[in-house]
């Protein structure tokens, strides 16, 4: 039988959660789900009985090292079968309304369909805010679809409550960035500026789970230095191709890199070379340094 989706899962020392997700996954004959484990503890995860390994139409990759969720999701994607590509994170779940959503999008010709969401705690089941954006993004689309459709297509960063066609990933050749955080932010603007349509499902179909260890809290050095890299791209992605959105997230960035010229200079100097190799010009990056030092000194005049 042809498979219509596949449901991608990044997995990495969440065994009960993972199985969680799972059996939340409605099993069908033309869907399939790729669990690539990231390298789990073995005292955390039994690996002679890891999670709904029985399950049929299921398939266990088994990663050597660990290289994070980017890289595992990269693993899966050659062996994809479905025409439908989902993402979801072994700590999430879908909800029951997920198997008719299913069933009403198998044989639409759309690119990409968003759907809606809410968060909770993982353990309480407590409301938490972590979708709070899309919920937001979901409103500006109602009131002014145009914009909605451009925010998320280009600001919605997350791999979850996204639908997508494969032939679009393999055409394009859309992979995940391979770095410790931020890795989802690439793929998801990328999917969605080469959608020629896109379908917007106001249902709330997934949810988000907000857990104390979550590797989307991951702080650090080099965590910081990923997220300026993604962020770099994601500027020079926008420059590129004029679109006109802002990003907060790198402006914020960039003052803190202007600030380091005279408060760290080997940290600036590495910063300087992350977006460089981004692709960002030297001129360009001279002109923030000197609008962030002019509005710093006219800010303290």
């Amino acid at each position: 039988m042809k498979t219509n989706f596949t449901v991608i899962i990044p997995h990495k020392n969440t065994p009960k959660l993972l199985e969680r997700l799972v059996k939340s996954i409605p099993i069908r004959d033309d869907l399939e789900i790729i669990v690539v484990d990231d390298h789990s503890d073995t005292d955390v995860v039994d690996f002679n009985h890891f999670p709904c390994n029985d399950r049929v139409g299921l398939t266990i990759v088994m990663n050597e090292q660990s290289h994070g969720a980017g890289h595992a999701r990269n693993c899966a994607l050659p062996m994809a079968k479905g025409e439908w590509i989902l993402f979801a994170d072994s700590d999430d779940f879908f909800y029951p309304g997920f198997n008719d959503f299913l069933n009403e999008y198998q044989s639409n010709d759309a690119d990409i369909v968003y759907f809606n969401a809410n968060s909770v705690d993982s353990e309480t089941y407590e409301p938490s805010k972590r979708v709070d954006h899309l919920h937001d993004f979901f409103e500006d689309y109602h009131q002014d679809p145009q914009k909605g459709e451009m925010l998320l297509r280009y600001l919605f960063t997350e791999p979850w409550c996204k639908m997508v066609k494969r032939k679009l990933i393999e055409h394009y050749h859309i992979t995940f960035d391979e770095t410790i955080i931020r890795n989802d932010v690439r793929y998801s603007y990328l999917v969605g500026h080469y959608a020629k349509t896109i379908i917007v499902d106001d249902r709330q179909l997934y949810c988000v789970t907000t857990r104390q260890n979550s590797v989307s809290r991951g702080v650090g050095y080099q965590a910081s230095m990923d997220e300026l890299k993604v962020y770099a791209g994601w500027k020079k992605f926008f420059l590129d191709n004029h679109i006109p959105f802002e990003l907060p997230k790198y402006d914020y960035r960039v003052y803190n890199f202007t600030r380091h010229l005279w408060k760290d200079t080997k940290l600036f100097c590495e910063e300087y070379r992350i977006m460089r190799k981004a692709g960002l010009s030297h001129f360009y990056i001279f002109g923030q340094i000197m609008y962030y030092i002019w509005k710093s000194v006219g800010y303290k005049l």
